[in-house]
């Protein structure tokens, strides 16, 4: 995989995961996330499809903003 392409999805993957925390209102959940989070690796791609076709002319219906300033005034 070029190296470009991993650092993508590896950003990715520490933006989401950070967005899902700060979302997580409930103590022992975010707790669990995080657990899971520090026993596993964010240098993963699975839950990519790297051979797949994909189509940039149209906005997702789900398309998520993350708030930068929230991610990075994240204390844990």
């Amino acid at each position: 995989m070029p190296g470009i392409i991993a650092k993508q999805i590896i950003l990715w993957n520490y933006l989401y995961l950070s967005d899902l925390i700060l979302k997580t209102k409930d103590k022992d959940q975010r707790t669990s996330i995080l657990e899971g989070i520090t026993q596993g690796s964010v240098i993963t791609w699975r839950h990519v499809n790297l051979r797949g076709e994909y189509d940039f002319t149209h906005k997702p219906a789900n398309d998520t903003k993350f708030d930068p300033k929230k991610i990075k005034s994240l204390k844990i």
